[in-house]
């Protein structure tokens, strides 16, 4: 009798899990759809000042150091170099001059194509991946429709219309942390579980991904701090496929270092922090200077910068700690306002367009309560994971994103003294994301029933 009572109480569970996952799916879906429906042609693009540096970029050849060391990335020096046109690029429209309307830009059209393709894969993986691996039924319906509206109301999927780095590198992301889900749960369940295939597509992903900026690169150094005490553990040591994943991020670590230290681009940011934070300061200037900094504007100053500027600022932060910890704490509040893109707007669905962004502003906070909250609720998983094992694997990716977002937030905030919200946009974004997400984690884990044994009274 009990044992059929509990027979009947879980095949009510699955058949309900079932019907749940299967709503989930489908929110997905029509959302994906709406999300192509409201936002007009997909083929229009806005460009910035930066979008000619792309094109230019991507010029270099394809098997030469300047494809990894020029004024951009590889990844997007090969997406413009595969999709250029034989008539090449035309910016029509720069939304860094002035807000307007999005036009047909022609060569731009695949860009865009592909920035809005990337963007409904990612996301709509994430959300389906949520729905899979959360246990409650109503959880998993929730978690569809806060991501997918999280990431398609304007404040994100905007991004998509723009041509920079920004849309691929939220959209890679998303996808790289949905098959690092699928991962993290299959590893859990079983440690010995045959994920050569799904490993070769996170590689892909995550060395594409990382060579879009150059503050990508450090959240390798939360992948390696999170993967490393895995692989000493019993059941995980030796796990070839892990160990090969390990040396992947060991070498693209170390292929990153170098080429951005030999990169055009790292010339152009070093100029940067010494025009914003250094030259203004006489007393910063005279310790540069003792370090062997010619006079600045001199040319010998342009000839000395590349050669040893990098070591010169990396040596005054070290003897005086007070820079970084100040610049720090004085840019961070700054990283998290003014969210909302300016570079193009749409006159015709103005209504519609406000009304989405005063859902946004909820779910897109601009203030420091994102990083606050997404702390506080790791802090709960975290403790929940500790007396349910079950939890462990959402405490890990909790753990990993929240690592990932303030690790790569650190030297875009020390690097970067211009339009420093717009860079810091992806560290950001994960902490606005993880608000509701492990919110979500949170509810789902404090409503698990403990796993009934059959042989026990029900």
């Amino acid at each position: 009798m009990q044992d059929s009572a509990f027979a009947k109480k879980n095949d009510g569970s699955l058949r309900s899990n079932r019907i749940s996952f299967i709503v989930a799916a489908g929110l997905i879906l029509i959302a994906s759809l709406i999300r192509i429906k409201i936002y007009g042609d997909p083929r229009l693009s806005i460009a910035g000042n930066d979008t000619q540096s792309y094109v230019d970029s991507s010029s270099a050849a394809l098997f030469s150091p300047e494809i990894m060391t020029g004024r951009r990335l590889l990844t997007t020096n090969l997406i413009y170099k595969i999709l250029e046109p034989k008539e090449g690029y035309q910016i029509l429209a720069n939304g860094s001059l002035e807000t307007q309307r999005r036009v047909f830009q022609p060569g731009f059209d695949r860009i865009v194509l592909l920035q809005i393709a990337s963007s409904i894969l990612g996301w709509g993986c994430l959300a389906f991946m949520f729905a899979r691996h959360l246990q409650n039924p109503l959880m998993k319906v929730l978690s569809a429709v806060m991501v997918m509206l999280f990431a398609y109301l304007p404040q994100m999927a905007d991004w998509d219309s723009i041509l920079m780095s920004e849309s691929l590198t939220f959209s890679l992301f998303v996808l790289l942390a949905a098959i690092s889900m699928h991962m993290a749960f299959s590893l859990y369940k079983s440690p010995k579980s045959n994920l050569t295939g799904v490993m070769i597509v996170w590689g892909i992903v995550y060395f594409f991904w990382t060579f879009l900026r150059d503050t990508n690169l450090f959240a390798t150094l939360a992948l390696i701090m999170m993967v490393t005490p895995i692989m000493m553990v019993k059941p995980f040591r030796g796990n070839k496929s892990l160990q090969a994943l390990w040396v992947l991020m060991a070498l693209t670590f170390a292929l990153g270092l170098t080429t951005a230290s030999m990169s055009v681009r790292s010339t152009v940011q070093l100029r940067n922090i010494f025009i914003g934070d250094i030259f203004p300061s006489e007393t910063r200037v005279a310790i540069f200077k003792e370090m062997g900094m010619p006079e600045p504007q001199s040319a010998e100053f342009e000839k000395w910068l590349p050669q040893h500027g990098n070591s010169a600022l990396l040596s005054f932060m070290l003897k005086y700690p007070g820079y970084p910890i100040l610049t720090f704490v004085q840019n961070f509040s700054m990283s998290f306002v003014e969210i909302k893109q300016t570079y193009f707007h749409m006159p015709e669905a103005k209504k519609l367009r406000a009304a989405l962004l005063e859902i946004g502003d909820a779910l897109h906070p601009e203030s420091t309560s994102a990083f606050l909250i997404s702390f506080l609720l790791l802090i709960g998983i975290s403790a929940i994971a500790a007396g349910n094992p079950e939890g462990r694997p959402w405490a890990w990716l909790c753990l990993w994103l929240f690592l990932t977002s303030s690790i790569t937030l650190i030297p875009t905030i020390l690097g970067d003294t211009w339009a420093i919200n717009r860079h810091a946009l992806f560290s950001t974004m994960i902490y606005r994301l993880s608000m509701w997400v492990f919110a979500i984690i949170a509810m789902d884990l404090a409503l698990m029933r403990p796993r009934q044994d059959p042989a026990q009274p029900g």
